[in-house]
């Protein structure tokens, strides 16, 4: 085992190696008899250990079997077979972080053919989740029925090998795989927005004494800069308690370097416009985590203390995950102590011309959860879209 690893190790270096040489020393030219012919495919799944490859083919009248594939990334690549002046070779992205498309044909001695280039399409399961979730129940349920219609179609070209000299079959094969993959994510999302939500601190509970706590509740010394509604829930806990993630989500917004004086930046003035004001209620949540849910909510947690480090845009969390620590909020004053964390949920309205189209503004002018609702009437039904306490001690023990 410990063999595998030292190997697996020093294969990465290897090749960081080589692609940091690549890049540093390499010449580029031209060599017209040399041409980029095809791909199994131009969709690259980096976040996948199974699609993260192509099979690349060229035509040369010269001898290509010590070529290698070029990239500003950290890749793989590799010699298969030729064909009639056909030279195949397999690519694999290596780099789960990599942003730059452009792939080339280099030599031996790592000169780079500038007229061989060639593009593909660098897909991460983040942009699959921000793609989905954006789709109501319905138009997701029809989408995962389309895509089982058309896998009945390539099923039967599953099992080929990758290495097949008949390229059709091969991109067959991938195509079915490659619907497989956005099939599992659908499902997934599909399932999740049949459950309810996570009470975001384990073992605490939602406000029900101190209706304080609950939304919709006024804020009037605050009425001269914002709406003065308080559109969130808090839940006290002790400094340093840990949060957690309520549902599996995408991470679209992190701020973590707020400072006191940044309040500052609030406007006060007179006639303050309503985008003034949705901007000084951001501002009032200081370090803060917006996060896209599977149910195609958003979340915004606020007032935090010790963002973690794996904390960051385009990040996928699971459900319980834990994210930060509660903090106090430094309003109205720098030693107001009332420790709590403070999440808004805001309810998606499903515009379809914001499908795959929503910015941060967009969904701060979203509505949140039990708006204009009465406290009691939010007390006796806030429950029906978080696990009660022995609902979610059930839940997170499964």
């Amino acid at each position: 085992m410990w063999n595998k690893i030292f190997f697996t190790i020093l294969s990465f270096f290897w090749i960081l190696f080589f692609s940091y040489y690549a890049l540093v020393y390499s010449n580029f030219y031209k060599d017209t008899n040399i041409n980029f012919l095809n791909v199994s495919s131009k969709n690259i799944y980096i976040n996948s250990n199974n699609l993260n490859w192509s099979i690349v083919l060229f035509n040369s009248n010269n001898d290509l079997s010590s070529y290698k594939i070029f990239s500003k990334c950290y890749i793989k690549s590799e010699y298969l077979y030729s064909k009639q002046n056909i030279f195949a070779f397999r690519l694999d992205i290596l780099d789960k972080n990599c942003k730059n498309n452009n792939l080339y044909l280099s030599d031996i001695d790592w000169n780079i053919l500038t007229n061989t280039n060639f593009e593909l399409n660098l897909i991460s399961d983040f942009e699959l989740y921000n793609k989905y979730t954006d789709l109501d129940f319905y138009d997701l349920w029809n989408l995962n029925e389309k895509i089982n219609n058309i896998k009945d179609k390539f099923k039967l070209f599953l099992n080929v090998d990758e290495k097949n000299e008949n390229l059709d079959l091969v991109q067959k094969s991938r195509h079915f795989k490659e619907l497989n993959y956005n099939q599992k994510i659908i499902e997934n999302i599909l399932y999740q927005r049949q459950t309810k939500y996570e009470i975001p601190i384990i073992w605490y509970e939602l406000p029900i004494k101190n209706l304080n706590k609950l939304p919709n509740w006024l804020r009037p010394y605050r009425a001269n800069y914002t709406d003065w509604i308080h559109e969130w829930w808090d839940i006290d806990a002790p400094l340093w308690q840990e949060v957690v993630s309520i549902d599996s989500w995408i991470i679209v917004k992190v701020i973590n370097d707020f400072k006191f004086w940044d309040l500052s930046k609030i406007k006060k003035l007179n006639n303050i416009t309503s985008d003034d004001k949705e901007n000084n209620l951001d501002i009032l949540r200081w370090n803060q985590v917006w996060l896209k849910t599977m149910k195609w909510d958003v979340i915004f947690y606020a007032h935090l203390n010790k963002v973690y480090d794996d904390i960051k845009v385009w990040n996928i969390v699971p459900k319980w995950y834990p994210l930060w620590q509660v903090w106090k909020t430094w309003v109205p004053d720098k030693d107001y102590e009332d420790y709590h964390l403070h999440f808004e949920l805001r309810k998606n309205p499903y515009l379809l011309n914001k499908v795959w189209k929503n910015t941060n503004y967009d969904y701060m002018n979203w509505d949140w959860y039990f708006k204009n609702e009465t406290r009691e009437y939010i007390k006796q039904n806030q429950y029906t879209i978080f696990y009660k306490e022995n609902e979610w001690q059930f839940s997170y023990k499964k």
